[in-house]
């Protein structure tokens, strides 16, 4: 565990790496000793950013947060009151550990992103996006996420339920693209939410349902 720790403080000594080293040795004492035999699948994507990466490192479910290596870490988010048990990776995929483990990545697909340097609010026309190469990866989440077993309709939009025979399940709420109207065009924007346990999915209103239709309540 000591390994892990100073590892993040070796890549990246900042406050970001300080802060989730700080944080998941503090709630160490307090877990209790069954998560050791939780399931620990691979979170999704992260093989094929491992990929692009070249180094093969991918994080796991349940696996301590303290291993998430420095250079990964964009941004501390904040849960509520709470800041510093969910950051945002490099890749923009933030995952949540409340205790110290993992036990939440959330992702967003969309065909249009601002160019490097510009920010949402500061788009004003086409000429400030450019195309998402990642949003290729939406015709593999069958793959990647597992096939759908549950659909309904959904704030303006579509909620989907996957579920992977590792036990990671993922709600995936499709929205209007952010920008159709400055492109003029008609786009999906998918955000995708995964766990292995279906409370750290969230949206409790909807999960319960879905989880239904696809027979495992």
């Amino acid at each position: 565990m000591l390994k892990a720790i100073k590892t993040v403080f070796s890549r990246r000594s900042g406050g970001v790496a300080l802060a989730v080293a700080t944080l998941a040795v503090a709630t160490m004492s307090v877990l209790p000793t069954a998560r050791a035999a939780d399931k620990t699948p691979v979170v999704p994507f992260e093989r094929y950013f491992a990929d692009l990466r070249g180094d093969g490192k991918t994080l796991r479910f349940n696996a301590f947060s303290g291993e998430i290596p420095g250079t990964r870490i964009k941004e501390l988010l904040r849960s509520g009151q709470v800041i510093g048990d969910r950051i945002l990776l490099a890749e923009d995929v933030a995952v949540y550990f409340p205790d110290g483990y993992i036990v939440q990545s959330q992702t967003n697909f969309a065909k249009y992103v601002p160019k490097y340097g510009v920010k949402p609010s500061e788009v004003s026309g086409r000429d400030d996006l450019v195309e998402n190469p990642r949003y290729a990866l939406i015709n593999r989440f069958d793959v990647i996420l597992g096939r759908e077993c549950a659909r309904t309709e959904y704030a303006n939009g579509f909620a989907a339920l996957r579920i992977k025979p590792d036990g990671v399940m993922s709600l995936v709420l499709e929205t209007a693209g952010h920008f159709d109207t400055i492109v003029d065009e008609q786009t999906t924007a998918y955000t995708v939410t995964s766990a292995v346990q279906p409370v750290f999915i969230g949206n409790q209103g909807l999960v319960p349902d879905l989880i239904a239709q696809c027979g495992l309540s």
